[in-house]
């Protein structure tokens, strides 16, 4: 098992690793539920609850393979061991929609410091461990990272994570709807 980089509150962060995509996967499903972006774009998961499993795994498995692009992290409870054609839960027309705002968000806002900036990107607390700091201590550890660099956090909040961010005095620079 990687080395814990941080432990509070009975939590450890360490970085993720193959072996943690199931773990991923689940945390990903079920602490996105009430997301508009994966209403908006995945309105048939539900429906379709393997589809939406495979997918979900799939892109964290890209992003496991991206190493000198994504970095992810896995919050553990330390008390416990721890294709758009092929996809039958997305509305292809609304996930693609999203991508293409995504895309003109991040030149937009983001294309000026390109790789000198931690993005905190899907961001996710498992609904068990929701108010319970898991969230704070993510985003502070990121802070913490670029802070180290001289480097500016970005993001984009969700309407559900934008009560974690404002907390954290985040500012607002635009509001987005798709």
């Amino acid at each position: 098992m990687p080395e814990s980089i941080l432990s509070h509150n009975g939590f450890a962060l360490r970085e993720a690793t193959e072996a943690d995509l199931p773990a991923l996967t689940r945390i990903h499903v079920q602490g996105f539920t009430e997301e508009p972006y994966e209403q908006y774009c995945f309105p048939r998961r539900n429906e379709y609850p393997d589809d939406y499993w495979q997918w979900t795994k799939q892109s964290y498995k890209d992003f496991l393979d991206q190493p000198h692009k994504y970095t992810i992290y896995l919050l553990e409870d330390v008390k416990h061991d721890p294709g758009l054609d092929q996809r039958r839960d997305v509305n292809v027309v609304h996930f693609e929609a999203f991508s293409e705002a995504a895309g003109q968000r991040f030149h937009t806002y983001f294309a000026e410091w390109a790789d000198k900036q931690v993005n905190l990107s899907s961001l996710v607390v498992h609904p068990d461990f929701r108010r319970r700091g898991g969230g704070t201590m993510l985003v502070r550890w990121g802070m913490d990272r670029a802070q180290a660099k001289a480097w500016p956090v970005t993001l984009c909040a969700s309407p559900m994570g934008r009560f974690l961010y404002e907390y954290l005095e985040f500012r607002t620079i635009a509001t987005e709807v798709v």
